[in-house]
């Protein structure tokens, strides 16, 4: 895990200064503090931040070039596979001369072309420039879990693994307003290739860009089919459970290989205790000692606090956890623009700042690797109240109306959903996403009535893009638009930028591709039935988590006490609404904004998200476009 920067321009001849590449790297430096290399040439300069996990000696220095001194590589996050793909290339002729993964990426495009990004199973952003051929060739992972952000101004491409270094190179800081009308009014951020700044683009997950002949290209390398989702229905059940449970466990296994300390979260919810709990049999097979710690955010507000839930995974494996008490001096005030400021773009709601105190925590224990859970949520259909209708409205398709009725009340009595909510979501599945967004923005939010009527205008028409998979039935298409769009891309992202503010490398065993194919081409029962979701999951991996974790079917998310922390930064809050800066922003009502703050901290309201995004993109702007 770690940190690149580079310029490429086929035209120019002159390479770029020593000083200035330093300049820029040292922007990042937090991603990679561990070890800085650099490369230039007449076309390139290339800048890297290594954050040593795999091989930890000078063998894996980068930027790393091919023994035949054509091929030069900056590569950031990991090849789990890489063992397997070496002895493979190695059965091909290929000679190694490091244990790294980042060599395996330089020897599998020698053998394959672009077609090695098939062969790697992981998380990556790389930029691979081939010198004989005049080409640079970057790739970004299947799930965008790794970032790459990139400028194209004229002939020169520039890249990099955080925004901030593109800025530090020269690149124009300027908002992009349709971006954020979308973060501000419809609560959208990551769906698609552009970013909040109007300069900056990002190589959407899953895709390539090669920049040859004077052309830069993108091009997508992998993609779930668009198939009816059956390919359970020919299986016995045992025979379900037992390949999930093969290709689960050798996900986690696979995210186990490292030279340095390893850690987990633990929330107490079903995703985290099923990862700690496989991690723990692992160790047990293979008769070695447990050497991990967990962590978890623990809250006063009983309701959201989920750590009696985590203790019941720590008491059936033995394993030592840490309690974490997230903004627990109401300090957040204090460290919202530097959580903004890595993040490079304002996250969408406050769960960030509770990730970001836990790792926090995590860097001073000295834990260099992170495992979690995220992805399952939008696999298995997690968030039952968001999912429910979808689930409904596929039966009632089906004409299936006992099993809708049995459902539905099922839903109530197991997962505590009201009938009035029930409905609610059942009306939502039949809703185009448009519509069902700009609903959301007016009647629950109430975000547009706060914005100013010019900047509406301009920009109402903005909505999700549509994902396709028309294959798929109404809960897999809602599923896939999560896992693409909706929910997961903006939780990589907070995640990913808060673990490398600390230098920490964060993996997540359910985003391994083979998992994920498979649990997409499975059908509505194995995620939802009974009112319960997680079904497969539950069903998969009884007796290896705890009982209490199986038989639980309240779901929380990562939830924070997001109201309270509004009102504990309220002197920070009248210092940023009283600006001028402020009045004059001309995406909200300045007035209808800060009587909105007042009746939230005084009476409370059900704004608070839409409060915070205000809040957050106010910061950002004072951070990023101070001129």
């Amino acid at each position: 895990m770690c940190g690149f920067f580079g310029i490429y321009d086929p035209q120019s001849f002159r390479p770029v200064p020593a000083a200035r590449l330093e300049r820029i790297s040292a922007s990042i430096r937090h991603r990679g503090p561990d070890d800085q290399g650099f490369f230039s040439d007449t076309n390139i300069a290339l800048a890297f931040n290594r954050l040593s996990i795999i091989d930890l000696t000078r063998a894996g220095h980068q930027p790393m070039s091919s023994v035949e001194g054509d091929l030069h590589l900056v590569f950031n996050g990991e090849i789990f596979n890489y063992i397997e793909l070496r002895t493979r290339l190695q059965a091909k002729g290929h000679i190694f001369v490091s244990e790294s993964d980042t060599e395996v990426i330089l020897h599998a495009y020698r053998e394959y072309g672009v077609e090695c990004l098939s062969h790697f199973n992981g998380m990556w952003a790389f930029a691979l420039y081939d010198a004989k051929k005049k080409r640079i060739f970057c790739s970004r992972d299947r799930f965008g879990i790794k970032p790459f952000y990139y400028n194209v101004d004229g002939q020169t491409l520039t890249f990099a693994s955080e925004i901030k270094a593109l800025l530090k190179a020269g690149v124009k800081a300027e908002p992009d307003n349709r971006q954020v009308f979308q973060y501000l009014a419809l609560g959208q951020l990551d769906i698609d290739e552009k970013t909040m700044f109007g300069n900056v683009l990002q190589l959407p997950p899953a895709h390539y860009l090669v920049y040859e002949n004077e052309q830069v290209k993108v091009s997508k390398f992998w993609g779930l089919e668009d198939q009816k989702n059956t390919a359970d229905l020919s299986m016995r059940p045992e025979a379900i459970l037992e390949h999930f449970r093969e290709l689960f466990f050798s996900a986690v296994d696979i995210r186990l290989r490292s030279d340095v300390p390893i850690g987990a979260l633990l929330s107490g919810g079903l995703d985290s205790s099923a990862i700690v709990s496989v991690i723990d049999l692992l160790a047990r097979e293979k008769k070695i000692p447990l050497n991990i710690k967990t962590f978890t955010a623990s809250y006063s507000e009983k309701s959201i606090d989920e750590s009696h839930y985590a203790a019941e995974v720590v008491k059936k494996t033995g394993i030592q956890n840490v309690l974490v008490y997230p903004n627990a001096e109401g300090e957040l005030w204090q460290d919202i623009e530097k959580v903004i400021y890595h993040q490079d773009e304002p996250p969408l709601t406050m769960t960030a700042f509770a990730h970001w105190y836990l790792m926090e925590e995590i860097h001073k224990q000295n834990i260099k690797v992170i495992i979690s859970g995220q992805g399952a949520d939008e696999m298995m259909a997690g968030y039952v109240e968001q999912f429910s209708g979808f689930f409904l409205a596929d039966l009632l398709a089906q004409g299936a109306l006992g099993k809708f009725f049995h459902e539905t009340s099922r839903l109530h009595d197991n997962s505590l959903l009201s009938y009035r909510l029930i409905l609610a979501q059942l009306v939502k599945a039949f809703l185009s996403r448009r519509i069902a967004n700009i609903f959301k923005s007016l009647l629950r939010e109430k975000a547009i009535q706060h914005l100013e009527y010019g900047f509406v205008k301009n920009h109402w028409r903005s909505f999700s893009p549509l994902t396709g998979m028309k294959q798929y039935s109404r809960l897999n298409q809602q599923l896939h638009r999560s896992f693409t769009v909706e929910s997961l891309p903006r939780i990589l992202h907070y995640e990913d930028r808060n673990s490398m503010a600390f230098s920490i490398e964060q993996r997540v065993p359910f985003l391994d591709y083979r998992l994920v194919e498979f649990l997409f081409g499975l059908s509505n029962r194995q995620k939802m039935e009974d009112g319960i979701a997680k079904v497969i999951l539950r069903r998969a991996l009884k007796g290896v988590m705890p009982d209490a974790i199986v038989n639980r079917y309240s779901k929380l998310g990562f939830t924070v006490p997001q109201k309270r922390w509004i009102q504990e930064m309220d002197g920070y809050v009248n210092d940023l609404f009283s600006s001028t800066a402020f009045k004059q922003r001309g995406y909200w009502n300045p007035e209808k904004i800060k009587k909105l703050y007042r009746d939230n901290r005084e009476k409370g309201s059900r704004m608070d998200t839409f409060l915070w995004r205000v809040i957050a993109c106010e910061t950002w702007h004072t951070r990023f476009f101070k001129s």
